[in-house]
């Protein structure tokens, strides 16, 4: 549920910020940079260390909420509400959103909540009720809650024709239907590939990164192939049997996984046995930040 205004949030259905019976008196890492996971290593009986890669580590959110009476409930009975929105969980994640100005775009991130601290005192009887929320977020990057999709169909004309071979396996001759998009966001952005058959062995790549990835089978009509660039998995659905398998050893050597850069990226899509008007991809991603 996105937040229709700001400094307001949205999680499990519940919305708490402004505008609502839950003020937010701060909150802690969402504007931050998540911590580091470092692989620097001594360098023994020397000084100083090796210097490795670094990595952001999953993100950390505190939210410290004021729940008070309103929306014809007393404040216990809000902050109930505010608890069963915000039960900790053991697995999975959820869509916290959120809206900060009138100038920015909802974002919103996968978290799950790891804690609740509340102080019984004076002020809770009296119906204010201060409570600390903590959410874990396995990935550190937010999005723009709106998605944007480059579609990659072979339409009549058929993409572009290379009379020579490209570090992407295109064949003299193939037919490549080249598409183009942009991350406005400041950090690589996953995304989704869908392809569509009938097509045999087909080629999904980003002509910026330079990278590709390979499926070796052939997809009858309609039959859909789902690549998912942040988890890394691949499915494929019959048409006829409606069924989705694990797919993911199905990927040749010499594939490799991408991401969306900033800025403008082209995407490229081939392969054999088209239809043309049938066979088709295309690659959903959103904004990411950090």
């Amino acid at each position: 549920m996105p937040a229709p205004t700001p400094y307001q949030f949205s999680f499990n259905g519940l919305s708490f910020g402004a505008g609502t019976p839950y003020a937010i008196l701060d909150i802690d890492g969402l504007e931050s940079l998540p911590g580091l996971r470092v692989q620097d290593d001594n360098r023994g009986f020397n000084d100083g260390t090796f210097s490795g890669r670094d990595f952001y580590d999953g993100r950390t959110i505190v939210f410290t909420i004021n729940t008070f009476a309103g929306n014809g409930n007393t404040a216990q009975q809000n902050y109930n509400l505010l608890q069963a929105a915000l039960l900790p969980q053991q697995q999975n994640t959820q869509a916290l959103t959120w809206l900060l100005s009138y100038s920015d775009s909802v974002s919103t991130v996968q978290a799950r909540v790891r804690q609740n601290k509340t102080m019984v005192n004076v002020d809770y009887v009296a119906g204010k009720i201060v409570s600390q929320w903590v959410f874990y977020c396995p990935d550190p990057r937010y999005f723009d809650i709106t998605p944007q999709t480059i579609a990659l169909p072979y339409t009549t004309p058929q993409g572009r024709t290379y009379s020579k071979t490209f570090s992407y396996n295109y064949l003299g001759g193939a037919t490549v239907v080249i598409g183009y998009g942009t991350n406005g966001g400041r950090v690589n952005a996953g995304g989704v590939i869908t392809i569509t058959g009938p097509i045999d062995t087909p080629i999904i790549g980003n002509t910026t990164s330079g990278l590709f990835l390979t499926l070796n089978t052939v997809l009858a009509s309609t039959d859909t192939a789902t690549l998912d660039l942040t988890n890394k998995t691949v499915t494929i659905t019959s048409s006829i049997t409606g069924l989705t398998t694990n797919a993911r050893n199905l990927l040749l050597n010499g594939s490799s996984w991408f991401d969306v850069q900033p800025g403008l990226n082209g995407f490229s899509f081939q392969g054999g046995s088209i239809v043309v008007g049938t066979t088709s991809a295309s690659i959903t991603f959103s904004n990411a930040y950090i």
